[in-house]
């Protein structure tokens, strides 16, 4: 712990009211574009796991029924074979697709990849 006189010498003019308080004025954000050597080839993001979501619907129930869900309930969703989804990578809206049937699974056929806020074709993609 530091003596009273310790602590004078540190706080040195501090203590006498001698500092000044100054607006400082900084230069305006603003947004730069991406530098394009800031690009990184495929395999250094080729591994890295992702999730991936497909909203098949959703369903309103009351807390006694979900308390009763047991094996076998079903809840019924809006979504078929046939319609349209909407993809999602981490949480990210990426892609548009339609739900099939293949056996007794259900997956998705993807229609359109969507890249800057527009989508494009599985041709166009390619």
């Amino acid at each position: 712990m530091l003596s009273q006189r310790e602590l004078d010498e540190f706080l040195g003019d501090f203590s006498e009211n001698k500092t000044t308080v100054k607006k400082v004025q900084f230069p305006a954000l603003s947004a730069s574009a991406a530098l394009p050597q800031a690009r990184l080839p495929m395999e250094f993001v080729g591994d890295v796991i992702v999730d991936i979501c497909a909203e098949l619907g959703k369903a309103t129930l009351t807390v006694k029924e979900i308390l009763n869900i047991k094996e076998d309930y079903i809840i019924e969703l809006e979504k078929a074979a046939g319609d349209n989804i909407n993809l999602k990578v981490n949480g990210q809206e990426f892609a548009k697709g339609e739900v099939i049937i293949i056996g007794n699974n259900l997956g998705i056929r993807v229609d359109r990849i969507l890249e800057l806020g527009h989508s494009k074709t599985n041709k166009e993609a390619k």
